[in-house]
């Protein structure tokens, strides 16, 4: 995974802390091309090194858009919280962010599906994920799962101390 440079003091390189800040997100943003401005969408997602997994509908703007173009973009942060200064531009905010692209496809395989699914699910429910996770048929036949390789990924802190 190739990275982009930063303020050094604020660049991210290593993997595992990148990782540790997609598990601190809740949302990731995905852009994709459009005319005559990209269109981005918040999504739910999980994720493992080099791959993020979004789960949507088996027809729509996303897919119809992905299949034209398969490069797409992507950030997530966390929550920030503000730090108030002594004047409007002494204010700042802590938090971390990713940023990257990638390209985008359709998972098509079943044991990849259920992977990627898993995955997301951990994500916001990783108490539950020693028990596996159970998915009704009608539910999964109204589910596509889009997988993003990751081609170039950037991490950053933001603020004094992010966290």
């Amino acid at each position: 995974m190739e990275t982009r440079s930063a303020l050094p003091e604020k660049l991210v390189t290593d993997q595992e802390e990148i990782t540790r800040v997609l598990d601190a997100c809740t949302t990731v943003f995905l852009s994709f091309r459009d005319d005559p401005a990209p269109y981005v969408v918040p999504l739910f997602f999980g994720h493992e090194p080099g791959r993020l997994y979004m789960h949507c509908s088996i027809r729509g703007t996303k897919l119809a858009l992905m299949s034209a173009h398969a490069q797409v973009g992507f950030s997530a942060a966390t929550p920030a919280r503000i730090v108030e200064g002594k004047d409007a531009c002494a204010f700042t905010a802590i938090a971390n962010s990713v940023a990257g692209t990638g390209v985008a496809r359709l998972v098509e395989e079943e044991e990849e599906r259920r992977h990627a699914l898993d995955l997301i699910m951990s994500h916001y429910a990783p108490g539950r994920a020693k028990g596996g996770f159970s998915y009704r048929e009608e539910a999964l036949s109204r589910t596509s799962v889009i997988a993003v390789d990751v081609v170039r990924a950037t991490a950053k802190r933001i603020g004094p101390a992010a966290g």
